[in-house]
């Protein structure tokens, strides 16, 4: 035995900071260990801590330092695994002020003795009181196939029966005397005592040995209690010899005749445990291990009412009716009086076996303390006969040695199972009947375990054993020849694991060939529509193929979904089903699929009741099937219909039934109807939790797949709290790293990142990336999952050279390796599309989205909705290309798309709808932007039973439409709808909330309500700036409008402040963002020109100028704009002679570039006559107010401001003429 881990109940952990100091360690080290064994020292807070964290199956002692206990205390409070405290004060100073506040604080010791008496009182309490009750409902399952029960009491049932086949020789018990003393190497008085075993130890002893309370009644509990098969294994020898002890005292009992009506015991509960028995009153408990009970009441009282040091904990005595003669050797018991050194006449102590159980009478409160009644019970036998007639039927010729192998790997004891096996394996001869099975077993242990490489390994051999004997075992071939398809499928070799499946139904259609079937007696009673399709030999297929997909279905449920979270959600990602090649339709059932034809009907309803099992199964690969080729109606419609075969059959709940619900609440979520496909996941949940009460992996999948939908419904405080509950149970089953882990891992960081969480998010992508790199080849789609993740964060950050660098990895990764998953490929590229688009790349990015089309037209040569997600990236290209029509005509053609794949009302169609609003904005046609916001919103509102998240993008849509159309309070309105369902979707730093916070500001500004506007403004900055750093963009826009807001108030002071900042943002984070850039400089000289300081604003509009002509063409309308900008501020200088020269350039381009009654170009020629009159050029100053006036009269009303003054500067130079 290592010494890694405890193997004893206790841990004694002692904190002490100056313990490097303390020349007395090794002294007290020993001493302690004479009462409990496992003593860690720690000096360091924070690794002390996480020790203690990482303890979950024993109780903690712990002590620290009087110098360190107020500082460790507060730490501690609420870890659940410390037992009790004590504080220690090596050097005696003076503590009577010193206050520890704590449940679980017994004292304060000067010395070590008297430490150490109060620690062995503590443990000698928590002997007494450390129990585990486990609670089955027998009623319930009386009528329920057990196959796949996972009870603890089933555990200790069989381990019972497999204790007897265990070898028991001299061997063995050298093997348990070597362990021990191994273990105990510096534990002095655990050495004396494993020697005296050695030489004294007698079978016919074991039950005095047991209750001597030393090394072996301590190591044995532990075992027991935590159903370490692998500890007990080591222990067998002497563990076969106390039960055959047990066995013997239950004879003499009751052989004696002697009849005692009850039995007690005084315990200690928590309040959360008296109202768990409360819950399970009139079902069956049993212990974790052996129960020692006394036949006097008094005695049991007292143990009961003895004073506790913690709160924690209240009185309760247990009365259980015993009656010997009805028991069966199921519920051995054990008088243990004449072991006692002080034996009483009027006192039996009665040991029950691990094995034995009881019915829950009653609990109630009886003169003031809680008395639970029970009966002992030999139901714990009889339900465990029909645990392994249930598991024969399901698979034949199990021994109870494989049965006990294979519940542990149900109950997720992989390592014990896989221990336990290969114990098996090592002492069968070749020729052993069970040897196939345990190899078979082993594989399917280490599969369970991902450790796919070694569980092929074991598949490949009993392959080769079972095909060298005759006859063949075709039943058995064929599930491993599917298992190892099932292993390929999970490396992502999809088109290996589609040869091992089709080699595997070639097998199972030998054993079940195909019924033939008399047309004419078929049903042709209709069920729907789509069911009225399938044809004649679809039946066949049923009949002939459903138990090849029976024993898939466990296998494909658990990996199949414990995958599809971790993507983000479809307008984000791939679809996780389309990785498998779409050749690979050369399977006979999806070609049935795709042949279905109008050439018959099927009413299954009238299948014989026999076959319900195996053609619900094959109705759900149809329905697997469907989904993947988004027939998401058609889906439902066969899972629905294998729902209602399974519930005809088993009339109670079953997995079955639960993997089909979860099936149905798939292909829901992909559908968008969150809160059916929540319904059905959680009606899988309730199936889940009563085979599993104590938790198993097939809960942490369920409560993933509710996380994501909770993610998706926008929900996402309890989709993380549920992804959380996962990780914290499916790190009871594997060791942090896991693949299973990285899984839920995915699902947290999606939630994050949905809130804007980016860091965090991204934190918990690398945390799977660097799992999935450990586990998988490096082209795994896992991987390339984890990479999509990062890139997609990256972007999201506005990191957009390294989101391009993942992507590309991932494309890289995807030619190689999956050179023909075409859909796979384009969704790379689209992505890279969506990056490029940011970086202003229009080209380029359409260069990718084409690229893409053409693959996915390639890959679904029928089409598909995946196409129109292409076709709407395409249609947005377009639009920032300002080439309109074009933008329209692909978000129409991906539209008609979604029309043919979805019904009239799904959410997914209203997403493009907005997409051709917003191409209508652009072109400020805004009646027309506005009337397709409205048709989406009401597809929207129609289909969520409440305000949608995505419903407030609408609001923010229609708001911004209606402030373009100057219908203030209109916008302001629909803004404050959007942000009122912001705040109650997402936490109150989502970016979502920051961006319409700065919608409500622009419109306040635009009332010029500026102080209003600022109050908005500052909201947003102030969560972009805490929450969301790297999106440099949005801060710089946010920055602006506050200096706009401000400049309205002619603070022009505060103002520079704002346009300076995201000058600095923009030249250090956004150094390609030309015009932005130009933006803030001319914002910045628009202030110092109006204070004054026309120096320096000329001179920030001359860098603007230049940063133009580096970009446009020399003729461009911005160009002219600067130069008109800053001929104004040098005629305000007086400089009029530089001023004509800049307005000249300006009015050329602009006769060039401007139609020729241009407004401004009216202004330029109003400026160059302003020019001449301030140098005394009259009469060249006259005929340009002329000209400018010729213009505003064509382009202007006849009240407008510039036109007045234009001919009153006529009529006065005139008169001046």
């Amino acid at each position: 035995m290592d010494r890694i881990s405890n193997k004893e109940d206790i841990t004694l952990i002692w904190f002490d900071s100056k313990m490097n100091s303390n020349n007395h360690v090794e002294q007290t080290k020993k001493q302690l260990r004479q009462i409990i064994d496992y003593v860690i020292f720690h000096t360091q807070l924070e690794s002390c801590i996480t020790f203690i964290q990482s303890i979950h199956n024993e109780k903690i002692f712990f002590i620290s330092s009087i110098y360190d206990a107020l500082q460790i205390l507060s730490h501690i409070k609420n870890l659940s695994q410390i037992d009790s405290i004590f504080v220690f004060n090596w050097e005696k100073v003076d503590h009577k002020n010193l206050v520890l506040n704590h449940s679980r604080f017994i004292g304060i010791y000067d010395e070590l003795d008297l430490l150490c008496v109060s620690i062995q009182e503590q443990v000698d309490y928590l002997d007494q009181h450390l129990h585990i009750f486990s609670f089955f409902d027998q009623n319930e399952h009386w009528a329920k196939d057990l196959s796949k029960q996972t009870a603890d009491f089933l555990w200790f049932q069989l381990y019972h029966d497999v204790l007897f086949q265990l070898t028991h020789n001299e061997e063995a018990k050298q093997e348990l005397i070597d362990a021990c003393r191994s273990y105990y190497r510096d534990n002095a008085k655990e050495l004396q005592m494993i020697k005296k075993f050695e030489n004294e130890y007698r079978s016919e002893e074991a039950l005095q040995w047991y209750l001597k309370k030393s090394f072996l009644h301590k190591i044995i509990n532990k075992a027991l209690r935590t159903k370490d098969f692998d500890q007990l294994d080591t222990f067998r020898y002497f563990m076969r010899d106390l039960t055959k002890n047990f066995v013997q005292e239950h004879q003499k009992k009751v052989q004696s005749g002697k009849e005692i009506r009850f039995l007690y015991r005084g315990i200690k509960l928590t309040s959360d445990e008296i109202e768990k028995f409360k819950e399970n009153t009139g079902k069956l408990v049993s212990i974790n291990g052996f129960f020692t009970t006394s036949s006097l009441r008094s005695t049991s009282l007292n143990q009961a009412m003895k004073p506790s040091r913690t709160n924690d904990f209240i009185p309760v005595l247990l009365e259980i009716q015993f009656n010997l003669q009805n028991l069966s050797n199921s519920a051995i018991v054990a008088n243990t009086v004449h072991f006692s050194k002080l034996p009483c006449e009027e006192q039996e102590d009665i040991i029950f076996d691990s094995n034995a159980t009881f019915r829950l009478e009653s609990v109630k409160m009886e003169d003031d303390i809680w008395l639970i009644q029970m009966i002992a019970s030999n139901e714990g036998q009889i339900i465990k006969d029909k645990y392994i007639k249930d598991s024969h039927r399901q698979m034949e010729d199990l021994s109870i040695k494989i049965l006990f192998g294979r519940l542990m790997c149900d109950m997720g004891q992989w390592d014990q199972s896989q221990h336990f096996f290969q114990h098996l394996l090592n002492n069968l001869n070749s020729n052993n009947e069970d040897l196939a099975m345990v190899e078979y077993s082993l594989g399917e242990v280490l599969q369970w375990k991902g450790e796919w490489s070694e569980a092929r390994k074991y598949y490949d051999h009993v392959y080769d054993r079972i095909m060298h004997v005759k006859p063949t075992r075709v039943k058995n071939s064929a599930n491993i020849l599917l298992n190892i398809g099932e292993i390929l499928y999970l490396q992502g070799k999809y088109e290996e694991a589609c040869d091992y499946y089709e080699q595997a139904l070639a097998l199972r259609k030998k054993i079940y060939p195909a019924t033939k079937i008399d047309r004419r007696n078929l049903p042709t009673h209709q069920h729907s529509s789509l069911l009225s399709r399938v044809c004649t030999s679809f039946w066949y297929v049923l009949l002939a193929s459903s138990r090849f997909f029976q024993s898939y279905t466990g296998w494909f449920w658990t990996r199949y979904f414990l995958g599809i979270y971790r993507w983000f959600l479809p307008k984000h990602a791939a679809n996780r089903m389309e990785l498998v090649d779409a050749q690979s339709n050369r399977t006979q059932l999806q070609e049935m699929c795709q042949n279905l034809q109008e050439s018959g009907s099927l009413q299954l309803s009238k299948t014989p009741l026999d076959g319900h099992v195996p053609i619900a199964t094959s109705l759900n690969s149809f329905g697997k099937i469907l989904f993947r080729q988004a027939k998401y109606d058609e889906a439902v419609i066969f899972h629905k219909q294998a729902l209602t075969l399974l519930e005809e059959y088993y009339h109670s709940t079953h997995i079955n039934i639960a993997v089909t619900l979860m099936h149905i609440g798939h292909v829901l979520t992909y559908q968008r109807k969150y809160d059916e496909a929540l319904d059905y996941c959680q009606r899988a949940m309730s199936i889940y939790a009563n085979y599993y009460p104590n938790g198993h992996i097939y809960i942490a999948s369920t409560l993933n797949h509710i996380g994501y939908i909770l993610y998706l419904d926008g929900k996402h405080d309890e989709a993380l709290t549920t992804h959380k509950r996962a990780l914290a149970m499916l790190q009871e089953y594997y060791p942090f790293g896991h693949v299973d882990i990285a899984y839920t891992l995915s699902g947290i960081g999606n939630t994050h990142c949905r809130q804007g969480k980016y860091d965090e998010a991204l934190t918990f992508y690398q945390q799977m990336l660097e799992i999935s790199q450990k586990y998988y080849f490096s082209g795994h789609d896992d991987i390339i999952c984890a990479l999509n993740n990062i890139g997609y964060i990256h972007r999201e950050q506005g990191k957009y050279d390294e989101s391009l660098d993942f992507y590309r990895q991932v494309l890289a990764l995807q030619e190689n390796y999956y050179p023909l998953y075409y859909a796979n490929i384009a969704y790379t590229l689209n992505q890279i599309g969506n990056v490029l688009i940011e970086q202003k790349k229009y080209d380029e990015t359409l260069k990718f989205h084409q690229h893409a089309l053409e693959l996915q037209e390639k890959y679904y040569p029928n089409g598909h909705a995946d196409i129109a997600i292409t076709f709407n990236n395409v249609g947005r290209t377009f639009r920032q290309q300002e080439k309109f029509d074009k933008a329209i005509e692909y978000h129409q053609r991906a539209l008609e798309i979604q029309e043919k794949y979805y019904p009239s009302g799904s959410v997914i169609l209203a997403d493009t709808i907005n997409c051709i609003g917003h191409v209508l904005y652009d072109e400020e046609k805004y009646d027309a932007a506005i009337d397709y916001y409205r048709r989406a919103l009401s597809i929207q509102e129609n289909f969520y039973s409440d305000d949608y998240i995505e419903t407030s993008h609408t609001f923010s849509f229609i708001g911004t439409t209606l402030y373009k159309q100057k219908k203030y309070d209109e916008a302001l309105q629909f803004h404050q709808k959007a942000l009122t369902i912001q705040e109650n979707h997402y936490e109150s730093t989502h970016i979502d909330i920051a961006r319409n916070l700065n919608s409500i500001g622009n419109v306040l500004y635009s009332q010029e309500k500026y102080g209003e506007a600022i109050d908005f403004y500052q909201r947003s900055l102030a969560i972009r700036e805490k929450f969301h750093p790297f999106d440099y963009a949005g801060i710089v826009i946010v920055l602006s409008n506050i200096g706009n807001a401000l400049y309205g108030q002619r603070k022009y002071d505060e103002t520079l402040d704002f346009y300076q900042r995201a000058l600095t943002i923009r030249e250090k984070f956004d150094a390609n963002n030309q015009v932005g850039i130009v933006d803030s400089l001319i914002n910045i000289s628009n202030v110092l020109r109006d204070q004054r300081k026309y120096n320096e604003a000329i001179e920030f509009q001359q860098q603007a100028l230049m940063i133009q002509e580096q970009n446009y063409p020399s003729d461009h309308v911005n160009i002219a704009y600067s130069l008109s900008n800053i001929a104004n501020m040098q005629r305000w200088k007086d400089e009029h002679n530089l001023s004509l020269i800049c307005e000249q350039n300006c009015f050329l381009m602009r006769l060039k570039l401007l139609p020729p009654d241009h407004e401004n170009i009216g202004h330029s020629l109003s400026n160059i006559g302003h020019i001449y009159e301030n140098l005394d050029k009259t009469t060249l100053a006259l005929d340009y107010y002329h000209q400018a006036l010729a213009i505003y009269t064509k382009c202007l009303p006849s009240s407008h401001y510039n036109l007045c003054t234009m001919q009153s500067n006529i009529e006065r130079l005139s008169e001046e003429l």
